[in-house]
């Protein structure tokens, strides 16, 4: 009964994030309906073949390679090992993840918006909203995305609470955040500045409030400080505020100039040298280098220009705004091409985050005892997010995965501002509601994204073997015909193996074939595919393919005899004719005649004057012919007989 008691009281405590939580996350799941994820390929098809190749320590810790991201890899490995052969699970768990994210954000937003609740849950909601979200929930790669994601915002979060709570424990997080980030992927290497700036900000307001205290010290007006400075911490208790000495600096009764735990800053500066210089070293051990890997197989340090990054920092601002900008297949559709009511849903989102700033800084302005612990938050969320602009500008191009970081330190400062608005801070809630219509009209034009269009080929391609097949599929060889999508090598030969549960897969390959006439028959064990361009797709054909066979060719044989009436179907070849090649064993009389009819036009009778007749078809290249035969001879005395007709002479065809 104790322990049933307890439940009951932690529950009670928790239930309000419990609710939290259930309402994000089935709002992640119903902006994500109709998100599939069946087939891999590209980086999501290597990383899992290397799962399936690779022992734990060569996965989890490559050597010698361009990157080194132990930290992705190993929960890359831990869902791998979980979710096995289940790739249809990866979207399920991407949301998931996605959700418990914007719930951390939802936390974080109500403590830094000063306890508004129902700010903080229409911004966790826009959080997950954005269509910049298209990569953590659609590719088996988006994990590491979101880790990196919440690693960073993790990081921002402890700095900011170390520089207004002066908790040396949250700047240690802090630093094992920024570890982590860093083997998350290494452009959150750029995120040092913000640990030191916050160190610098955290010091700088213990020395403010030591001279503060200096100067008060014995002076009459001391004790009416003190009990203003209490009246004003239970006034902010009871209405959920910040306390005056979380927002303001450590608090009376506090080491001046240390944390609460008394950590000294040299040993918090040292802390965070000693993880950058770690950082780097663990880098040049494993990959060789300091200099990052640039996107697309590129160098940083080799593709890097100044106008370009300026023009990319740019994109980037402007896609927090809404804006989008570059080519299709980066942004979806750019901001002059959108409806004119999505663009103004967008500009008038704009005009109330306008108006919130303008807001924001009356009321910090009125706030004069604590307008430069404001104005050092304000640099450190900014810092934070030039930083992040500044590392996903230096490379070739702007994707809008990288931005996501970026907009979620954005909702972080206006959650904050609202903290100074007064009733003004529903202006939040508003350019929430403001962007649900323009987020959403983005979200179903995601097949405007470069990868889009790829991923629908193998979702298709998975459907039309393993969905349909199921496992027999692994008794089956499966040919493509033509290859006008360029699967490559590596693809054909792994696609199919992910599927494989016991490895045993006898045919795991897939092959490519011109025309369904290079096979010279359909059997059962074969599953045949042909390309559909329009819906981005295969279809199966099998079936079709043997029901024309059957349909269309009769009365011809392997062996290349005919009957009296008989039917070739084949497709031509590069060349632009056939020569015919008959052969009639009987005794020539030249009464011996065959018409035929190619792709149905009556043709110049063969009229056979010697034992072996030669008779030209002109014929298109790669075209599908149709001969049909009807002879007016058969071969007498013969002891075999294949159809309903007689047989009646050898045919073969050659390059004209």
């Amino acid at each position: 009964m104790e322990v049933l008691h307890r439940i009951a009281e932690e529950f009670e405590k928790r239930k309000d994030d419990l609710l939290v939580f259930a309402l994000l996350l089935g709002f992640g799941f119903f902006i994500n309906r109709g998100v599939e994820l069946k087939g891999l390929y590209m980086d999501d098809l290597y990383l899992w073949s290397c799962y399936g190749e690779q022992s734990f320590r060569e996965f989890v810790f490559p050597m010698g390679g361009t990157r080194f991201r132990f930290v992705f890899y190993l929960a890359a490995w831990l869902e791998l090992f979980f979710l096995g052969n289940h790739v249809t699970w990866m979207v399920p768990f991407n949301i998931v993840l996605n959700s418990i994210i914007a719930w951390s954000l939802y936390r974080i937003f109500v403590k830094v918006s000063s306890g508004r609740k129902f700010v903080s849950l229409a911004l966790a909601a826009a959080y997950l909203l954005s269509r910049m979200s298209y990569y953590q929930i659609g590719q088996f790669y988006g994990l590491m995305e979101s880790l990196g994601l919440w690693a960073a915002v993790g990081l921002l979060y402890g700095v900011y609470v170390y520089v207004n709570e002066k908790r040396a424990s949250a700047y240690f997080w802090a630093n094992g955040l920024y570890f982590l980030a860093s083997f998350i992927h290494e452009r959150y290497m750029v995120l040092l500045p913000v640990l030191l700036l916050g160190l610098v900000f955290g010091r700088w307001a213990g020395i403010r409030e030591k001279r503060s205290l200096e100067w008060n010290a014995g002076s009459p007006e001391e004790e009416e400080v003190r009990r203003d400075a209490g009246r004003s911490r239970s006034r902010a208790s009871r209405s959920g505020s910040p306390r005056a000495g979380r927002s303001g600096g450590p608090g009376p009764g506090r080491k001046p100039g240390a944390s609460s735990s008394g950590v000294s800053g040299w040993l918090l500066l040292a802390v965070t040298a000693a993880t950058a210089v770690l950082i780097q070293v663990i880098r040049l051990f494993t990959i060789g280098t300091l200099s990052p890997a640039g996107t697309g197989g590129t160098d940083v340090a080799d593709t890097f220009k100044i106008s370009d990054a300026i023009a990319h920092a740019w994109e980037q601002a402007a896609f927090v705004f809404g804006r989008n900008s570059g080519p299709d297949y980066l942004c979806i559709e750019p901001f002059a091409k959108a409806p004119s009511d999505i663009r103004f849903l967008i500009l008038a989102s704009n005009a109330v985050l306008g108006l919130a700033v303008l807001i924001f800084l009356i009321g910090m302005i009125r706030d004069r005892g604590r307008v430069l612990a404001h104005g050092r938050n304000l640099v450190l969320f900014l810092a934070f997010i030039a930083l992040c602009i500044g590392s996903s500008s230096v490379t070739i191009r702007v994707e809008m995965r990288w931005v996501y970081v970026v907009y979620a330190a954005a909702l972080l400062v206006l959650a904050y501002m609202t903290s100074l608005m007064g009733p003004a801070g529903f202006l939040a809630i508003l350019y929430a509601a403001l962007i649900f219509p323009a987020e959403t009209y983005y979200r179903e034009h995601w097949s405007n994204l470069y990868l889009w269009p790829d991923q629908m080929k193998y979702n298709s391609l998975a459907e039309e073997t393993v969905e349909k097949y199921g496992d027999d599929i692994f008794d089956k060889q499966v040919y493509i015909i033509r290859d006008t999508y360029e699967i490559s090598e590596f693809t054909a030969e792994t696609f199919l193996k992910v599927y494989d549960r016991d490895g045993k897969g006898k045919n795991t390959e897939l092959r490519f074939i011109d025309s369904d006439f290079d096979l010279p028959e359909i059997t059962d064990d074969m599953v045949i595919l042909g390309e559909d361009p329009e819906a981005n797709g295969f279809q199966d054909v099998t079936e079709f393919v043997k029901t024309r066979r059957f349909n269309l060719a009769y009365g011809s044989y392997d062996d290349g005899w005919i009957d009296e009436k008989a039917r070739i179907v084949f497709e031509n070849g590069d060349h632009d004719g056939l020569v015919l090649r008959c052969y009639y064993p009987g005794k020539i009389t030249g009464d011996q005649i065959c018409r035929i009819r190619l792709n149905g036009k009556q043709m110049p009778d063969l009229v056979f004057t010697d034992n072996n007749m030669e008779y030209e078809i002109p014929a298109a290249p790669h075209q599908t012919i149709s001969l049909e035969f009807s002879c007016n001879f058969y071969v007498k005395d013969a002891k075999e007989r294949r159809g309903e007709d007689r047989l009646s002479m050898i045919v073969s065809m050659e390059e004209k």
